[in-house]
């Protein structure tokens, strides 16, 4: 075996980010790729780990309580799927997009769309999806949604209207077979018919915020959750879609789906079951790769895990991909001394970011900036040089953090531990919570290394049912708190990570005040020493026609989230996929299978979209549909 491998021993500590794992046989060679279909599969059986809510409480409703489980990868389709990461969009129901003028998409939908019971999909079902789910991102940028014949839908754009990059990326942004018309008629009309009553907002500043540009009272807005709500207590037994596969039987430990007899690519569908196994515990999930008890999986475990299952079984192959997310905290900027920007700044040099990395996250990137409300990977694309060039660079410097702290008052006393300005030494608090490996160890390590430096840290790994809210609740328990952050949950444009950080989750976990809209309040001095309302910023980028206003905008915004150091960017996320190459064939980037002894570095560019396709989480099912794959 090659020493790379050899590994006696390994105790399978920690938690891995995901619900998917691991594959393995122990075959002595490298398993041929060349297409004998069914050669090593004959039942052309597909297995992977998934995760569902227990069957008695198991329905067909994405939206309720618990929702549909990893099914939901496999039933839906969408008008096209986007790929995470590279942008690149396939058609799915849509058989063609147009944009006749700037106020107007024409979206054409394929003749031969079925739900998995034999109802036809029409137009009225994409009409059906965004009535009731109204309160979904694309609703804000429309005014209507036309249905002039049953394979034809006409989205109605707001005066002025997004950018086209936009509009495409809001669109794919979506599953639209999840709401079937036939099957919700009641709510969907029902909401049809509150939405009728609202009057069109003509205030030019609420652009972007009510659904289909409407002035929505909150007495309509109470009839439209109240009828939302009774939605998501009706459902199907099992899921109502219009994809590639649907749900055959549910159980505690397996979950079996089977091809929809009514897909319109049928024939171009390899693998006839697909078999989901419910096994929550990680060393169970590890052994079951390791004995080829799996056929694909997403993650990355730690280096040493990843190595010692790739020694022990010569069929699997584990391919890096860069997310388009990063894991680092944000610090609750209500309790001091972290109200004080200088002292963020403090903390933000006196981490070794490097090291944590290495620890939490082996394959991942680190950042100069404390953080840019967008990834690494996506700050030199995206920031015009001449702000960048005036970008703090907040690498290890423990020095730079000893006369920042000596600045605003403070003071190193002989125990070690350095104290404010009255003389009081502050006990930090840093949490996470305990189901994500990469959120535990990053924890870990900061408050190993502030407490060295001389700020005490205590950390505390909590489960997600109670450590969100002790995050959001009141000025939250947590002095900082770890999180996925400067993450795009879509697309590369970072005008996605940037309302992720300012208007949807990581403010709130900063505990950043509310500038009234459900938005953050952070104005700042910009790079050219102007004032940066970023709420206020981010609103007009959407409609931004200039690409090099856009840029600047972008910028501007992300240069004040880096000299503001409200947060802290720990690493770029690179993640990865498992394949077991004596069940699948056709796996990618074969010319480096051998060079790398499967140990799959980040791509070149001519392998990344295929292989970023392959990640279920960047790609849903499309590796499974587009035929490139196949039982081997």
């Amino acid at each position: 075996m090659n020493d790379k491998y050899r590994v006696s021993a390994i105790v399978f500590g920690g938690l891995l980010l995901g619900t998917t794992i691991l594959t393995g046989c122990n075959s002595a060679s490298l398993v041929a790729t060349t297409k004998e279909v069914g050669k090593n599969n004959p039942d052309s059986l597909y297995r992977e780990i998934g995760n569902w809510p227990l069957p008695s409480q198991y329905q067909g409703n994405p939206f309720a309580s618990g929702g549909i489980g990893t099914a939901y990868t496999f039933v839906y389709s969408g008008l096209v799927q986007y790929v995470r990461s590279t942008d690149k969009v396939y058609d799915r129901i849509a058989q063609s997009i147009e944009n006749p003028s700037s106020n107007e998409t024409i979206v054409h939908l394929r003749h031969d769309v079925k739900w998995n019971d034999g109802q036809p999909f029409t137009s009225k079902d994409v009409w059906a999806y965004y009535i009731l789910n109204n309160g979904t991102g694309l609703t804000h940028y429309l005014t209507a949604i036309q249905t002039p014949d049953p394979y034809t839908v006409v989205f109605k754009w707001t005066n002025p209207s997004p950018i086209d990059q936009l509009k495409e990326l809001l669109l794919s942004g979506s599953q639209q077979d999840t709401i079937p018309y036939h099957f919700y008629k009641k709510w969907v009309d029902s909401a049809s018919a509150i939405l009728a009553e609202a009057k069109v907002d003509h205030n030019p500043k609420d652009q972007g915020k009510m659904a289909f540009g409407l002035d929505i009272t909150s007495k309509l807005q109470a009839k439209l959750n109240s009828n939302w709500q009774e939605f998501q207590k009706h459902g199907p037994k099992y899921p109502l879609g219009s994809g590639a596969y649907e749900v055959k039987s549910v159980t505690a430990n397996e979950m079996i789906l089977v091809p929809n007899p009514y897909y319109y690519d049928l024939q171009n569908l390899h693998f006839k079951k697909i078999e989901l196994k419910a096994i929550p515990d990680l060393n169970q999930q590890y052994g079951l790769l390791r004995a080829g008890g799996l056929d694909r999986a997403d993650s990355t475990p730690p280096q040493d895990i990843l190595e010692s299952i790739l020694g022990a079984n010569r069929n699997l192959v584990h391919y890096q991909m860069l997310g388009t997310g990063s894991t680092g905290f944000m610090f609750n900027v209500a309790h001091k001394p972290l109200d004080n920007q200088k002292f963020r700044q403090a903390v933000v040099y006196a981490l070794d970011r490097n090291k944590i990395r290495q620890v939490a996250n082996y394959y991942g990137l680190t950042t100069d900036p404390s953080a840019a409300g967008m990834s690494q990977s996506f700050v030199s694309k995206w920031v015009p040089s001449g702000i960048l060039s005036q970008f703090t660079k907040f690498t290890y410097d423990p020095s730079r953090a000893t006369v920042l702290l000596k600045s605003i008052g403070w003071t190193k006393g002989k125990d070690g531990n350095w104290k404010d300005e009255n003389g009081k030494t502050h006990i930090l608090m840093i949490a996470a919570p305990n189901n994500n490996a990469w959120f535990v160890n990053s924890g870990q390590v900061v408050s190993e290394q502030l407490t060295k430096f001389g700020l005490p840290t205590k950390f505390e790994a909590v489960d997600p049912s109670v450590y969100y809210g002790n995050v959001n609740n009141g000025s939250g328990k947590y002095d900082m708190s770890i999180d996925f952050m400067d993450v795009s949950w879509s697309f590369t444009f970072p005008w996605f990570s940037m309302s992720n950080a300012y208007w949807d989750s990581s403010w709130k976990e900063a505990h950043i005040p509310d500038n009234g809209n459900g938005q953050a309040k952070w104005i700042s001095k910009g790079y050219d020493g102007k004032t940066v309302n970023v709420s206020q910023l981010l609103n007009q980028i959407p409609y931004m026609q200039n690409a090099s206003e856009r840029k600047h905008a972008i910028g501007e915004i992300a240069y004040v989230t880096n000299q503001t150091a409200w947060s802290v960017n720990l690493f770029q996320n690179v993640t990865g996929t498992w394949y077991n190459m004596k069940t699948i064939g056709g796996v990618p980037w074969q010319q480096g299978i051998a060079k790398y002894d499967r140990d799959m570095p980040l791509p070149p560019a001519s392998e990344v979209e295929r292989i970023a396709e392959t990640n279920e989480g960047f790609a849903t099912d499309q590796w499974l549909i587009d035929g490139s794959y196949y039982p081997n």
